[in-house]
């Protein structure tokens, strides 16, 4: 799964990016500041770090999460709005958008339109992001009523189609998401490969200033979920060895890095959970999206333990921590055996029985 940061020109983006990078091990070359730059990092789960602790397996495998650092949106005048667009496509393949906003005050850091103003820098990326969906969808609408003067073709699977990119139209001529107009789980897949960009689940990062972070920071800003970081202070912290970061962050009030709750955040915002399995040669998270079945979970695993399905032996987190081990949470009456269609939850160990 893949997340892209976006943001106006020294809102922190960058910072924020290579503190997360360096976090995760991942080295990434920033020599091209024209360029997106990839990393993929590693997503924090204390369960599975007790996991590794009980069994010290040969390898702990953690879930992963790439972050895409866009350039930064310069929309003040057309040359700017031009390279935007050279970009919609990666983050069309994304699956998730992080707005990256400036909230810090620093004289020394040149100011984006001369303003230090999130909610108006949030807007306009959200408006941009509407009139990049309504050419995409003006253009196909414009070669459905090309393909209905064809003799070829479902004359009537075209003029569902045309209804409703015409629907579209209209809702992202309000300045209103395309989600706002989608009425059924057709619509939904009928849409799905355009990945429009008002589609995505949005979450809101205000870089501010370290005296600005306070747990009672809000969790919604402009009508989305956000969280308050510095990415000044996520930079030195990266800086750090790792035996020197918790210290740091006591002395800062905080019990994790704002980057590892960035990454948990994404993480769960493009619906995601994990499951683990354990064991002497390995303690592994897998990922796979709520609501996903036993049977579709194991051929995350390998498609021969999901072709040979018999049960999977599954105890929730919680309860395998308080039971001990497996022996002890047994006792306790917590293990149980799941068919194929049971729904995997976020923390399940699991244990796959299967013949091939």
């Amino acid at each position: 799964m893949r997340v892209a940061l976006i943001g106006p020109p020294q809102s922190g983006k960058s910072t924020l990016f290579q503190a997360i990078a360096a976090g995760s091990g991942s080295g990434v070359d920033m020599s091209r500041p024209d360029q997106p730059h990839l990393a993929t990092v590693k997503v924090p789960d204390e369960r599975l770090t007790w996991l590794s602790e009980q069994f010290n397996p040969k390898k702990t495998t953690p879930a992963e999460l790439a972050f895409l650092d866009m350039p930064g949106f310069d929309l003040t005048g057309d040359a700017g709005r031009q390279r935007a667009k050279v970009h919609w496509a990666s983050m069309r393949q994304s699956d998730m958008l992080v707005f990256v906003v400036r909230e810090f005050k620093n004289d020394a850091v040149a100011m984006y339109r001369d303003r230090v103003d999130p909610a108006a820098d949030v807007e306009e990326m959200l408006t941009e992001m509407i009139f990049a969906d309504l050419e995409q969808v003006t253009n196909r609408l414009a070669k459905l009523e090309a393909s209905l003067k064809k003799p070829v073709g479902n004359k009537d699977e075209i003029k569902r189609e045309m209804e409703l990119m015409t629907r579209l139209v209209d809702t992202l001529e309000e300045e209103r998401p395309i989600s706002d107009a989608l009425t059924s789980e057709i619509e939904i897949k009928m849409v799905a490969s355009f990945a429009f960009l008002s589609q995505k689940p949005v979450l809101i990062v205000l870089n501010c200033d370290e005296d600005a972070m306070s747990a009672d920071n809000p969790t919604e800003f402009a009508g989305r979920p956000c969280m308050y970081l510095s990415a000044q202070i996520e930079e030195e912290l990266a800086e750090l060895p790792a035996e020197e970061r918790g210290e740091f962050l006591a002395d800062l009030g905080l019990e994790s890095t704002a980057g590892d709750r960035l990454i948990r955040a994404c993480y769960t915002g493009v619906d995601l959970v994990s499951f683990l399995t354990s064991g002497e040669d390995e303690c592994r998270a897998w990922t796979i999206r709520a609501g996903t079945t036993a049977v579709d979970a194991a051929g995350e695993i390998h498609s021969d333990i999901a072709r040979g399905f018999i049960r999977a032996e599954t105890v929730a987190y919680d309860d395998f921590k308080a039971g001990g081990d497996m022996k002890g949470a047994k006792a306790a009456g917590k293990v149980r055996l799941e068919g194929k269609t049971y729904v995997v939850q976020d923390g399940d160990i699991i244990n796959y029985r299967f013949n091939v």
